[in-house]
Protein backbone atom coordinates (compact mmCIF):
# COMPACT_ATOMS: atom_id res chain seq x y z
CA UNK A 1 0.00 0.00 0.00
CA UNK A 2 3.00 2.31 1.07
CA UNK A 3 4.56 1.55 -2.70
CA UNK A 4 1.20 2.62 -4.06
CA UNK A 5 0.52 5.76 -2.67
CA UNK A 6 4.44 6.82 -2.82
CA UNK A 7 3.80 5.96 -6.97
CA UNK A 8 0.83 8.40 -6.73
CA UNK A 9 2.42 11.18 -4.95
CA UNK A 10 5.79 10.79 -7.63
CA UNK A 11 3.28 10.69 -10.64
CA UNK A 12 1.19 13.87 -9.17
CA UNK A 13 4.30 15.70 -8.29
CA UNK A 14 6.31 14.99 -11.83
CA UNK A 15 2.70 16.93 -13.41
CA UNK A 16 2.66 19.40 -10.73
CA UNK A 17 6.16 19.88 -11.95
CA UNK A 18 5.55 19.84 -15.42
CA UNK A 19 2.61 22.21 -15.42
CA UNK A 20 4.57 24.63 -13.58
CA UNK A 21 7.19 24.86 -15.78
CA UNK A 22 5.10 25.89 -18.79
CA UNK A 23 5.42 29.83 -19.75
CA UNK A 24 2.57 31.84 -18.62
CA UNK A 25 -0.42 32.57 -20.51
CA UNK A 26 0.15 35.87 -22.62
CA UNK A 27 -1.78 38.99 -21.29
CA UNK A 28 -3.31 40.77 -24.11
CA UNK A 29 -2.97 44.79 -24.03
CA UNK A 30 -3.81 46.38 -27.45
CA UNK A 31 -5.86 46.89 -29.39
CA UNK A 32 -8.14 47.01 -26.15
CA UNK A 33 -11.14 44.34 -26.06
CA UNK A 34 -13.86 45.78 -28.30
CA UNK A 35 -12.77 48.82 -29.70
CA UNK A 36 -12.67 50.15 -33.69
CA UNK A 37 -9.56 49.97 -35.13
CA UNK A 38 -8.29 52.06 -38.72
CA UNK A 39 -7.36 49.83 -41.48
CA UNK A 40 -3.94 50.67 -41.30
CA UNK A 41 -1.07 47.32 -40.65
CA UNK A 42 -2.87 46.64 -37.06
CA UNK A 43 -0.05 45.87 -34.37
CA UNK A 44 -1.34 43.60 -31.78
CA UNK A 45 0.87 43.75 -28.43
CA UNK A 46 0.75 41.33 -24.97
CA UNK A 47 2.78 41.20 -22.06
CA UNK A 48 5.82 40.04 -21.93
CA UNK A 49 6.19 36.27 -20.43
CA UNK A 50 8.83 35.46 -18.64
CA UNK A 51 11.10 32.32 -19.95
CA UNK A 52 9.01 32.56 -23.71
CA UNK A 53 11.39 32.41 -26.43
CA UNK A 54 8.36 32.77 -29.18
CA UNK A 55 4.74 33.29 -29.00
CA UNK A 56 1.96 31.85 -31.65
CA UNK A 57 -0.58 34.49 -33.21
CA UNK A 58 -4.03 33.79 -34.11
CA UNK A 59 -6.13 35.88 -35.51
CA UNK A 60 -9.87 35.13 -36.38
CA UNK A 61 -13.12 36.29 -38.39
CA UNK A 62 -14.73 34.41 -35.13
CA UNK A 63 -13.60 31.95 -32.67
CA UNK A 64 -14.75 29.06 -34.91
CA UNK A 65 -13.33 30.06 -37.94
CA UNK A 66 -9.49 28.85 -40.20
CA UNK A 67 -6.83 30.98 -38.05
CA UNK A 68 -5.74 33.45 -40.86
CA UNK A 69 -1.78 32.46 -40.09
CA UNK A 70 0.24 29.74 -40.66
CA UNK A 71 3.35 28.33 -38.50
CA UNK A 72 4.07 27.34 -34.69
CA UNK A 73 6.09 30.81 -33.67
CA UNK A 74 4.71 33.67 -36.12
CA UNK A 75 5.85 35.82 -33.37
CA UNK A 76 9.51 36.14 -32.08
CA UNK A 77 8.54 38.94 -29.25
CA UNK A 78 5.66 40.74 -27.85
CA UNK A 79 3.76 42.25 -30.94
CA UNK A 80 2.70 40.89 -33.91
CA UNK A 81 1.95 43.19 -37.24
CA UNK A 82 -1.48 42.24 -39.28
CA UNK A 83 0.11 42.90 -42.77
CA UNK A 84 -2.77 45.26 -44.75
CA UNK A 85 -3.79 42.87 -47.23
CA UNK A 86 -4.73 40.87 -44.81
CA UNK A 87 -7.22 43.32 -43.30
CA UNK A 88 -11.19 43.63 -44.61
CA UNK A 89 -12.91 46.74 -44.46
CA UNK A 90 -16.16 46.50 -41.41
CA UNK A 91 -14.52 43.31 -40.70
CA UNK A 92 -14.90 42.06 -36.70
CA UNK A 93 -11.59 39.95 -35.96
CA UNK A 94 -10.38 37.68 -32.55
CA UNK A 95 -7.43 37.05 -31.52
CA UNK A 96 -5.36 35.36 -29.03
CA UNK A 97 -1.43 34.77 -28.26
CA UNK A 98 0.21 31.33 -27.06
CA UNK A 99 3.56 31.52 -25.34
CA UNK A 100 6.18 28.96 -25.99
CA UNK A 101 9.82 28.18 -23.95
CA UNK A 102 11.34 24.99 -23.77
CA UNK A 103 9.30 23.17 -21.50
CA UNK A 104 6.41 23.61 -23.83
CA UNK A 105 3.36 25.87 -24.53
CA UNK A 106 1.37 28.14 -22.61
CA UNK A 107 -2.56 27.94 -21.96
CA UNK A 108 -3.86 30.54 -24.81
CA UNK A 109 -4.78 33.87 -23.43
CA UNK A 110 -8.01 35.17 -23.38
CA UNK A 111 -9.97 36.21 -26.87
CA UNK A 112 -9.77 40.13 -27.88
CA UNK A 113 -11.64 41.50 -30.71
CA UNK A 114 -11.87 44.45 -32.69
CA UNK A 115 -13.15 45.84 -35.53
CA UNK A 116 -11.98 47.51 -38.25
CA UNK A 117 -12.96 50.96 -39.81
CA UNK A 118 -12.03 52.99 -42.78
CA UNK A 119 -9.16 55.59 -42.03
CA UNK A 120 -11.06 58.74 -42.13
CA UNK A 121 -10.55 61.31 -39.50
CA UNK A 122 -14.23 62.93 -39.06
CA UNK A 123 -15.63 58.99 -39.11
CA UNK A 124 -13.32 58.00 -36.47
CA UNK A 125 -14.69 60.44 -34.49
CA UNK A 126 -17.83 59.68 -35.00
CA UNK A 127 -17.49 56.32 -33.94
CA UNK A 128 -15.92 57.23 -30.74
CA UNK A 129 -18.91 59.37 -30.11
CA UNK A 130 -21.07 55.98 -30.26
CA UNK A 131 -18.56 54.49 -28.39
CA UNK A 132 -18.94 57.30 -25.47
CA UNK A 133 -22.94 56.43 -26.01
CA UNK A 134 -22.63 53.13 -25.72
CA UNK A 135 -20.41 53.84 -22.31
CA UNK A 136 -22.96 56.33 -20.44
CA UNK A 137 -25.70 53.58 -21.89
CA UNK A 138 -23.69 51.06 -19.70
CA UNK A 139 -23.56 53.27 -16.97
CA UNK A 140 -19.20 53.19 -17.38
CA UNK A 141 -19.29 56.67 -17.37
CA UNK A 142 -22.29 58.70 -15.97
CA UNK A 143 -24.44 61.17 -18.61
CA UNK A 144 -23.07 64.71 -17.40
CA UNK A 145 -19.04 63.27 -17.71
CA UNK A 146 -19.98 61.37 -21.52
CA UNK A 147 -22.04 64.49 -22.54
CA UNK A 148 -18.58 66.50 -21.65
CA UNK A 149 -16.50 64.33 -23.95
CA UNK A 150 -18.80 64.15 -26.55
CA UNK A 151 -18.81 67.81 -26.74
CA UNK A 152 -14.86 67.98 -26.93
CA UNK A 153 -15.21 65.28 -30.07
CA UNK A 154 -17.93 67.31 -32.03
CA UNK A 155 -15.76 70.41 -31.65
CA UNK A 156 -12.78 68.63 -33.03
CA UNK A 157 -14.97 67.67 -36.41
CA UNK A 158 -16.22 71.09 -36.23
CA UNK A 159 -12.73 71.99 -36.72
CA UNK A 160 -12.20 69.33 -39.22
CA UNK A 161 -15.00 70.97 -41.46
CA UNK A 162 -13.62 74.07 -41.57
CA UNK A 163 -10.19 72.36 -42.78
CA UNK A 164 -8.37 73.61 -39.19
CA UNK A 165 -6.07 70.38 -38.65
CA UNK A 166 -4.70 72.11 -36.01
CA UNK A 167 -7.06 73.31 -33.98
CA UNK A 168 -8.82 69.88 -34.58
CA UNK A 169 -5.77 68.07 -33.13
CA UNK A 170 -6.31 70.41 -29.59
CA UNK A 171 -9.69 69.40 -29.29
CA UNK A 172 -8.50 65.40 -29.50
CA UNK A 173 -5.26 66.11 -26.95
CA UNK A 174 -8.29 68.42 -24.65
CA UNK A 175 -10.46 65.18 -25.00
CA UNK A 176 -7.39 62.89 -23.44
CA UNK A 177 -6.97 65.23 -20.75
CA UNK A 178 -10.67 64.66 -19.68
CA UNK A 179 -9.82 61.28 -19.95
CA UNK A 180 -7.37 61.19 -17.76
CA UNK A 181 -8.50 63.13 -15.29
CA UNK A 182 -11.99 61.40 -15.12
CA UNK A 183 -9.23 58.26 -14.70
CA UNK A 184 -6.94 59.86 -11.39
CA UNK A 185 -10.69 61.26 -9.97
CA UNK A 186 -12.01 57.20 -10.34
CA UNK A 187 -14.79 58.90 -12.31
CA UNK A 188 -14.17 55.99 -15.11
CA UNK A 189 -12.27 52.89 -15.08
CA UNK A 190 -8.63 51.93 -16.10
CA UNK A 191 -10.14 49.58 -19.21
CA UNK A 192 -12.45 52.13 -19.85
CA UNK A 193 -9.74 55.11 -19.81
CA UNK A 194 -7.56 52.76 -22.29
CA UNK A 195 -10.19 52.03 -24.65
CA UNK A 196 -10.74 55.63 -25.03
CA UNK A 197 -7.31 56.82 -25.63
CA UNK A 198 -6.63 54.07 -27.90
CA UNK A 199 -9.36 55.56 -30.08
CA UNK A 200 -8.45 58.91 -29.58
CA UNK A 201 -5.01 58.41 -30.68
CA UNK A 202 -6.03 56.65 -34.12
CA UNK A 203 -7.71 60.59 -34.75
CA UNK A 204 -4.74 61.71 -34.02
CA UNK A 205 -3.02 59.79 -36.54
CA UNK A 206 -5.16 60.08 -39.08
CA UNK A 207 -5.54 63.79 -38.36
CA UNK A 208 -1.60 64.69 -38.36
CA UNK A 209 0.47 62.28 -40.62
CA UNK A 210 3.27 61.20 -38.72
CA UNK A 211 5.91 62.41 -41.09
CA UNK A 212 5.11 65.44 -41.03
CA UNK A 213 3.61 66.27 -37.85
CA UNK A 214 4.86 69.31 -36.41
CA UNK A 215 6.93 70.13 -33.81
CA UNK A 216 5.57 72.11 -31.60
CA UNK A 217 2.23 69.24 -31.36
CA UNK A 218 0.27 69.49 -28.15
CA UNK A 219 0.68 67.02 -25.82
CA UNK A 220 -1.45 65.98 -23.29
CA UNK A 221 0.80 66.59 -19.96
CA UNK A 222 0.99 70.23 -21.36
CA UNK A 223 -2.93 70.28 -20.66
CA UNK A 224 -3.17 68.45 -17.29
CA UNK A 225 -1.75 70.83 -14.84
CA UNK A 226 -4.13 74.59 -14.91
CA UNK A 227 -2.51 77.75 -15.08
CA UNK A 228 -4.88 78.94 -12.01
CA UNK A 229 -6.80 78.06 -9.53
CA UNK A 230 -10.54 77.32 -9.86
CA UNK A 231 -13.99 76.33 -8.23
CA UNK A 232 -16.39 75.43 -11.04
CA UNK A 233 -19.83 75.03 -10.34
CA UNK A 234 -21.74 72.09 -9.15
CA UNK A 235 -23.35 70.12 -12.07
CA UNK A 236 -26.24 69.07 -11.90
CA UNK A 237 -27.53 72.36 -9.99
CA UNK A 238 -30.15 71.53 -8.64
CA UNK A 239 -29.72 68.37 -7.92
CA UNK A 240 -31.42 65.02 -6.67
CA UNK A 241 -29.87 63.24 -4.64
CA UNK A 242 -25.66 63.39 -6.10
CA UNK A 243 -23.80 66.21 -7.70
CA UNK A 244 -20.62 66.47 -8.85
CA UNK A 245 -18.42 69.27 -7.61
CA UNK A 246 -14.74 70.03 -9.81
CA UNK A 247 -11.85 72.08 -8.52
CA UNK A 248 -8.49 73.12 -10.29
CA UNK A 249 -5.60 73.78 -8.38
CA UNK A 250 -1.93 74.87 -10.73
CA UNK A 251 0.35 74.07 -7.66
CA UNK A 252 0.90 71.61 -4.69
CA UNK A 253 -1.40 72.93 -1.95
CA UNK A 254 -3.02 71.80 1.13
CA UNK A 255 -6.37 71.66 -0.09
CA UNK A 256 -10.43 71.73 1.91
CA UNK A 257 -13.45 71.29 0.63
CA UNK A 258 -16.27 71.53 2.72
CA UNK A 259 -20.19 72.06 2.46
CA UNK A 260 -22.27 74.28 4.62
CA UNK A 261 -26.06 74.64 5.33
CA UNK A 262 -27.78 78.06 4.58
CA UNK A 263 -27.09 78.56 8.48
CA UNK A 264 -23.20 78.34 7.51
CA UNK A 265 -23.23 74.95 9.61
CA UNK A 266 -20.32 72.48 8.31
CA UNK A 267 -22.14 69.43 7.60
CA UNK A 268 -19.69 67.74 4.94
CA UNK A 269 -16.20 67.38 4.42
CA UNK A 270 -15.27 66.42 1.45
CA UNK A 271 -11.56 67.17 0.71
CA UNK A 272 -8.99 67.74 3.59
CA UNK A 273 -5.55 66.87 2.47
CA UNK A 274 -2.11 67.82 0.80
CA UNK A 275 -2.98 67.98 -3.18
CA UNK A 276 -0.72 68.04 -5.99
CA UNK A 277 -1.09 70.51 -8.95
CA UNK A 278 -3.92 69.39 -11.11
CA UNK A 279 -8.14 68.90 -11.65
CA UNK A 280 -10.43 67.40 -9.69
CA UNK A 281 -13.77 65.70 -9.77
CA UNK A 282 -15.61 64.78 -6.60
CA UNK A 283 -19.21 63.35 -6.03
CA UNK A 284 -21.25 64.40 -3.29
CA UNK A 285 -24.29 62.06 -2.49
CA UNK A 286 -26.71 64.23 -0.39
CA UNK A 287 -29.71 61.48 -0.22
CA UNK A 288 -29.42 61.59 3.88
CA UNK A 289 -29.78 65.53 4.01
CA UNK A 290 -32.73 67.87 3.56
CA UNK A 291 -33.63 69.96 0.41
CA UNK A 292 -32.70 73.33 0.63
CA UNK A 293 -29.81 75.48 -0.49
CA UNK A 294 -25.83 74.27 0.60
CA UNK A 295 -22.90 76.44 0.18
CA UNK A 296 -19.54 74.58 -0.62
CA UNK A 297 -16.27 76.23 0.16
CA UNK A 298 -12.77 75.54 -1.21
CA UNK A 299 -9.60 76.59 0.16
CA UNK A 300 -6.23 75.95 -1.57
CA UNK A 301 -3.16 77.60 0.32
CA UNK A 302 -4.14 81.41 0.05
CA UNK A 303 -7.26 80.72 -2.26
CA UNK A 304 -10.15 80.42 -1.61
CA UNK A 305 -14.06 80.23 -3.26
CA UNK A 306 -17.52 79.77 -2.31
CA UNK A 307 -20.62 78.78 -4.29
CA UNK A 308 -24.18 78.21 -4.18
CA UNK A 309 -25.88 74.64 -4.65
CA UNK A 310 -29.27 73.63 -4.81
CA UNK A 311 -30.74 70.33 -2.95
CA UNK A 312 -34.25 69.46 -4.30
CA UNK A 313 -35.94 66.73 -3.24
Amino acid sequence: MKKKLLFFFTVLLAITASAAAQPSSPILVEPPKDVDVVITPVVLEWNNVAGADCYRVEVYTDTTSPDKFEGTCNAPTSHFEIPLEDIELNTVYYWRVFACSNEGWSQPSAYFNFKTQAPDAIGSIGNLTFGVIDLIADEKISSVQGNQLIHRLDKATTRLNDNNDFLALIEMVLFKVRVTILRFSNQISSLTAAELNYEADGVIDLIVDEESRPVNTPKVDDYLVPKNFELTQNYPNPFNPSTTIEYSIPKDAAVSLKIYDVLGKEVATLVNDQKAAGTYILNWNASNYSSGLYFYRLTAGEFTETKKMFLVK
